[in-house]
């Protein structure tokens, strides 16, 4: 079939639907919701026999879904409706979720459902719960959708149509740091990574929170500033700590917590760990070594996968230490990414980006 896919990004999900499609040997095409004129446009000059919608911010034309049919991918089960639906599961702490495949008409998230599958929830980031289970859950039901699209004897299941679920605002993700626990401090910014973010304030910033890993030997007050480590910083907590790797001030955009906080963070302790650490404790790490007799497993857990110089060199040194150790060395990545490559958003906030690019670019080809 001739497939339309209208995006308003080429995320991960939308670059795993298109690869599956492409496998699948259908003729797939990519327009960008930039406009609906545009789109209306697009449309008639491919004249696809579907359009589908991965990932779309926009809400499409009334002359699009009634002169083509179309569908869009909702993450949610069968009648959750509306936008930010991994936020809400999470916030609700429900411990089961889904994704659903329906088609476009004049209510949000309101069509008749063609293909459906529902996945377990786990406690971590939303994003890596909508890069992982949402993506392997759509890719998984592609095949049955197009096979119950093109079977005339197929009834379609009918959304249950309930209310529009309910906005997470900034007040309902907010850290009372008095009487928040670790958990529940991680769990409020999961649920936020990587947008919006848990807005707070720190040292005086104003500015959104990311990235939160829990600390299991540092211990301090509420909110206490105890140690620095790899662009990442230790806050404490009224039972413990955590670490808070990325920090955006409010206008500007994400980079590690320290870049942020920058002279603010002066006489602050770097809690270093070892090149190749190996220590079982929850902590946060960006590399770390698990080692079974002559097979080394090297895990370089970049946040999105993003590798900046130092990160690339440090990387460098631990493989080439291990080269000399072991047999056999497994490149393990992250728990999201092998890598995305250089880390664009320090570079953006370099004065000198030329020189910072060219030594980045050199830093992880080396």
């Amino acid at each position: 079939m001739k497939i339309l896919l209208i995006i308003s990004s080429f995320n991960s999900l939308s670059q795993g639907v298109y690869c599956k499609l492409k496998d699948l040997n259908h003729d797939v095409k990519i327009r960008y919701s930039i406009s609906n004129d545009y789109l209306k446009e697009e449309c008639e000059k491919i004249n696809p026999d579907l359009i589908f919608c991965p990932f779309l911010k926009e809400f499409l034309s009334k002359d699009i879904y009634e002169k083509w049919d179309t569908f869009v991918l909702h993450p949610g089960p069968l009648g959750d409706r509306g936008h930010n639906s991994i936020d809400y599961a999470l916030y609700k702490d429900f411990k089961e979720w889904g994704v659903v495949i329906l088609k476009a008409n004049e209510l949000l998230d309101g069509g008749d459902i063609y293909a459906k599958k529902e996945f377990l929830l786990e406690k971590k980031a939303k994003a890596s719960i909508y890069r992982d289970e949402v993506c392997k859950a759509t890719i998984s039901i592609l095949e049955e959708f197009l096979e119950n699209y093109q079977n005339k004897n197929f009834k379609a299941i009918k959304q249950i149509l309930n209310p529009i679920h309910e906005t997470i605002s900034q007040d309902k993700r907010v850290i009372n740091w008095q009487k928040d626990s670790s958990e529940e401090i991680i769990n409020k910014i999961n649920l936020s990574d990587s947008y919006p973010g848990v807005k707070d304030e720190l040292l005086g910033v104003k500015c959104f929170l990311y990235g939160a890993k829990k600390e299991h030997s540092l211990k301090g007050s509420p909110k206490e500033l105890l140690a620095k480590r790899d662009g990442a910083i230790c806050l404490g907590t009224i039972d413990g700590a955590i670490w808070i790797s990325h920090i955006k001030e409010e206008g500007s955009f994400k980079l590690p917590s320290t870049y942020v906080l920058k002279d603010k963070l002066k006489g602050l302790k770097e809690n270093r760990l070892p090149l190749l650490y190996e220590g079982e404790g929850e902590t946060y790490w960006e590399i770390k070594l698990n080692q079974k007799e002559e097979i080394a497993y090297l895990y370089f857990n970049f946040y999105n996968g993003a590798m900046s110089s130092s990160q690339a060199i440090q990387l460098k040194y631990a493989i080439e230490y291990l080269k000399e150790e072991c047999k056999v060395l497994v490149l393990m990545g992250g728990e999201d990414f092998f890598s995305n490559g250089i880390h664009l958003n320090i570079l953006e906030d370099s004065k000198k980006q030329g020189e910072d690019g060219w030594s980045n670019i050199n830093a992880i080809n080396e």
